[in-house]
């Protein structure tokens, strides 16, 4: 396993994600209006409905495939590459907020339907789990971008039950399946209170090259983009 590249731009912590900084950098940018969030009450509920799925000696699993790699802003007691079957990595929706603008969005990943994908799974004891991932469901269901659910990750040590956050298709800002190099154009120009989409991508790549995952489309997405900034 390579050492873990530097992580351009900005980073939030766990306290960002649990006092409600996340969702006040939201308001502050003046883009309240321009997506539906949920109530924190909301998404800790679906936290605790997962939880009460597993009985109490199980380490609980989060699967990570974009930047829980290398955000994860919870404290974790084991991490494992592992890979998920049923869903594919994928840049699929608008980010009209935080890596974009309403005016020159970019895209983030999702995980889609079909296929599978190379990422990392971590694990949180039980007894610490609901405090660990209060931060993991404010920070993933702020929105209706995804859901909740359960999935089976393969790993060196086993096949486990991870907590999956997976593409929802009625989210206004899904964009579905399009071409690399249009793509490529929304994630160069992208740019939010989080900063430029560009580091996102770059910083999901190099990090998966880090563990020894090389994923072919995010590789070429990077190429493309280099390619449209060294164009402007």
């Amino acid at each position: 396993m390579q050492k873990s590249p530097k992580i351009q731009g900005t980073q939030l912590s766990k306290e960002d994600f649990l006092n409600g900084r996340h969702d006040d950098m939201i308001v502050e940018a003046g883009l309240e209006n321009f997506m539906r969030r949920r109530p924190a009450e909301e998404r800790l509920e679906r936290r605790d409905e997962m939880l009460a799925e597993v009985p109490d000696d199980t380490t609980i699993w989060v699967f990570g495939y974009g930047s829980l790699i290398w955000n994860p802003a919870f404290e974790y007691d084991e991490m494992r590459i592992g890979t998920l079957f049923g869903y594919h990595r994928r840049f699929c929706f608008w980010s009209k907020i935080g890596r974009g603008s309403p005016e020159a969005p970019g895209m983030m990943l999702a995980l889609d339907r079909g296929g599978s994908c190379n990422g990392i799974v971590l694990g949180v004891r039980r007894e610490r789990a609901e405090d660990e991932l209060a931060s993991v469901f404010m920070r993933e269901l702020i929105g209706e971008t995804y859901h909740a659910k359960w999935g089976k990750v393969r790993t060196p040590k086993g096949t486990v039950n991870a907590i999956t956050f997976i593409a929802n298709h009625s989210a206004d800002q899904y964009a579905g399946r399009r071409p690399l190099e249009e793509i490529a154009r929304f994630i160069a120009q992208g740019h939010g209170h989080l900063g430029p989409c560009k580091d996102y991508l770059f910083n999901t790549t190099e990090h998966l090259e880090g563990l020894g995952i090389k994923d072919p489309m995010m590789c070429r997405l990077c190429e493309l983009v280099d390619q449209e900034l060294s164009e402007k």
